[in-house]
């Protein structure tokens, strides 16, 4: 039986799984990544995910490879992390050289939002299609793009950057410095200024409880879902921008789906339906009429899905 391993760097967490060739995630371990304490400890981490792994699967199963997916810019034909702001440590770092010495395996890495969208598209919402993008709603707004049914990268491996893509020129300033992103709209923080703007404006709301500084997204989704009016109002509002930013990808590529997760993606419909209206009314009729806006179907197991799904295709 043969099976990849599939790694998940996160700023937090290293979430890794054992994939068969069919997408049964065989095993599944996770433990911190502590980026505090450096480079040297982040790649004994890595190692002691593949290990555990290892340990744990059964004596008939080969492994021929190694994915990993890690969020910030990779050199993907080299095995270079060039650098991101969650790996300061990390700069020009040759990972998968270093990761397939120790390991006597083929180790390839590529960027987290483009495990996240082969996975996806691979075992779980994007299957069917051969045009797709994957976004996930987080802190951040993350891409990977599936054009003609193989993951595009562009010519130096950092296309995808959607969350970038500006949406009004003048709009609020995002976490890259510029204005107008996407990001600055359904990002984290472009969610919260907006909450805020409309509790300072006297606006009521069950989230007038909660102080301030502690509410989060997944809080204005519960009280959404509780019916709570502002709650609804806010994920409409970064909903429709997210459709905007939507639009305008539609009429560039024709995609035939985009898929939707991450943590801010769990308020569902209160954020999608506004988004796909906003598609709408942004496209062009055909390209507008056509795409199909779907939840992610793989949760958090997608980058590690897809990491395992690099390994695959760089073993054949």
């Amino acid at each position: 039986m043969t099976g990849y391993i599939g790694l998940d760097l996160g700023g937090t967490f290293i979430k890794a799984g054992l994939v068969d060739q069919d997408g049964n995630i065989v095993l599944e371990k996770q433990i911190p990544t502590q980026v505090g304490q450096g480079a040297e400890v982040i790649v004994e981490n890595l190692l002691e995910m593949v290990r555990l792994i290892q340990d744990d699967m059964s004596e008939d199963m080969d492994i021929p490879g190694v994915g990993i997916g890690a969020p910030g810019c990779v050199k993907v034909s080299e095995g270079i992390y060039v650098e991101g702001p969650n790996l300061p440590d990390w700069k020009d770092f040759p990972v998968a050289s270093i990761l397939s010495e120790k390991l006597e395996l083929s180790v390839v890495v590529d960027n987290d939002a483009n495990m996240a969208a082969l996975g996806e598209y691979t075992y779980g919402a994007g299957q069917g299609c051969t045009d797709m993008m994957m976004v996930t709603l987080g802190t951040g707004v993350g891409s990977g793009l599936i054009l003609d049914g193989k993951l595009y990268r562009g010519v130096h491996d950092t296309a995808g950057e959607f969350g970038h893509t500006t949406i009004q020129f003048e709009g609020p300033v995002c976490n890259c410095g510029r204005k107008g992103c996407v990001e600055a709209y359904i990002g984290t923080n472009g969610i919260l200024a907006v909450l805020k703007a409309k509790l300072e404006a006297g606006r009521s709301s069950v989230l007038k409880e909660m102080v301030l500084d502690k509410i989060m997204p997944k809080d204005i989704g519960m009280a959404a879902k509780k019916g709570d009016e502002l709650a609804i109002e806010v994920l409409h509002d970064v909903g429709y921008a997210l459709g905007i930013g939507f639009g305008n990808i539609a009429n560039l590529l024709n995609l035939e789906r985009i898929v939707v997760g991450g943590g801010v993606a769990a308020a569902g419909d209160f954020i999608l339906e506004p988004a796909r209206k906003g598609c709408r009314e942004m496209a062009m009729k055909v390209q507008g009429e056509t795409l199909q806006i779907v939840p992610a179907s793989l949760g958090n197991k997608a980058g590690f899905i897809g990491a395992a799904c690099l390994a695959m295709l760089n073993s054949q």
